[in-house]
């Protein structure tokens, strides 16, 4: 047995790239912030953990299609749904009592099942991340960096994978950006401060930063994930929620199906148990972001030199904010927005 738990350990070291003490908040000029926790954060290997699901999924029973895609769907009479697949080994189609969409922000499921899964576009964040190699940072801290002038609506991050290789990246609101798309915000931030690092690779995407989806059910369908909107609008970080959720959603749909009711009314309490689960505290969250986006560089400048007049062994987020509310009046409607 010791053997055994041993070999687990060692797998699921594996498939972390790095263990985070500390978060580094960095303000519009350039002023550090370091905030230091037992555990702040863990950065996963996205290669080595995706395939560690899959093969949990395959061992307890799934059928594993890759490079296989949804490309519609309809509902029966019966009340089963016929998903047709696109695939590069031919079409297919397979019927289901229940569906989870979980196909990220393009969310095609819901909308196939007539949900309402828009995002208005001032929550829609655009996205870019270089895996830059040879740069100097702590290794255990997170980097965050606020400032209009770099991420218009978003911020800039640094996620380290190792010493000296780091997920470099942000994300911006396009609607606030003075035309210039998410990557060449990005280069121009690099440049500057990550002069000396090599590229080794690049991603682009979206994150929706808005709330849950009003209605996340019908009939035979259940959607999590991004094609929810169940990210944390104000940090923009959906992996664990996703987890989470799609979690929620199986058990109901396992225990609808066992009960021979995948009506929309049994289906209905995946979302009361995810609105109490997360859900209610993402309201929370974005009613901060909003109050947030009110406040320029200058302010946020100012705020750092405050956070770092407390001694680095007390810094913590509460007593930064503390401090923050007595030193900055102007904070105060934010902090009502966030508890009204």
């Amino acid at each position: 047995m010791c053997w055994s738990l041993a070999r687990d350990r060692r797998a699921r070291s594996q498939r972390v790239s790095r263990r985070i003490t500390q978060i580094v908040f960095v303000a519009p000029d350039d002023t550090e912030v370091k905030v230091t926790g037992r555990a702040v954060a863990w950065i996963l290997d996205r290669t080595r953990f995706d395939a560690f699901l899959a093969e949990r999924a395959v061992a307890l029973g799934a059928e594993l299609r890759v490079s296989t895609e949804a490309a519609g769907m309809t509902c029966e009479p019966d009340g089963r749904w016929r998903v047709r697949l696109r695939a590069a080994a031919g079409d297919d189609t397979c019927r289901a009592r229940v569906v989870i969409g979980t196909d990220g922000v393009e969310a095609m499921v819901g909308r196939w099942a007539g949900l309402d899964t828009r995002v208005p576009a001032r929550d829609m964040e655009s996205c870019a991340q270089y895996v830059l190699a040879g740069i100097d940072f702590d290794p255990d801290s997170l980097y965050l960096q606020f400032s209009d002038r770099i991420a218009p609506g978003g911020y800039a991050w640094l996620f380290p994978k190792g010493p000296g290789v780091a997920n470099v990246g942000l994300g911006l609101v396009a609607l606030k950006a003075d035309g210039r798309n998410a990557r060449q915000y990005l280069d121009d931030w690099i440049a500057r401060r990550y002069p000396e690092g090599a590229k080794t690779a690049c991603t682009v995407g979206g994150v929706i930063v808005h709330t849950t989806i009003r209605q996340t059910y019908t009939d035979g369908v259940l959607v999590a994930g991004d094609a929810a909107h169940m990210i944390n609008p104000l940090s923009g970080g959906g992996i664990v929620n996703a987890m989470k959720a799609g979690r929620l959603a199986g058990r109901v749909a396992a225990a609808a199906i066992r009960a021979g009711d995948t009506s929309a009314r049994r289906l209905s309490a995946y979302h009361a148990r995810w609105m109490e689960l997360l859900g209610d505290d993402h309201l929370k969250y974005y009613r901060l972001k909003r109050a947030l986006e009110e406040l320029d560089d200058q302010f946020f400048n100012s705020l750092a030199r405050t956070a770092n007049a407390i001694p680095p062994e007390k810094r913590t987020l509460g007593r930064i904010f503390a401090h923050a509310l007595v030193r900055h009046p102007q904070l105060i409607p934010v902090a009502a927005r966030f508890f009204i």
